[in-house]
């Protein structure tokens, strides 16, 4: 996956669309455990990889906050 992305400005088109393809690689690749709903750690500059949140409101952190310099793509995002 390109990663470029992540170091474009917040608000571009360029962004969000990474932003997406992430979203939609966790969920592709992700194990259901027979939860409804399944929560990934959340990679943005905030959270640090530390809470365990649903998509929706991962995306709503990425776009808003970006992600943690520390933290690259497929490089945490687990959901347990």
């Amino acid at each position: 996956m390109d990663q470029d992305w992540i170091n474009s400005v917040h608000i571009s088109d360029e962004y969000e669309r990474g932003v997406e393809e992430f979203i939609q690689f966790a969920q592709h690749n992700a194990y259901n455990s027979g939860h409804d709903e399944v929560k990934f750690r959340c990679l943005c500059v905030n959270c640090l990889n530390g809470r365990r949140l649903n998509v929706n409101k991962i995306r709503e952190h990425l776009l808003c906050d970006g992600f943690h310099d520390l933290i690259q793509p497929g490089h945490g995002m687990v959901n347990y």
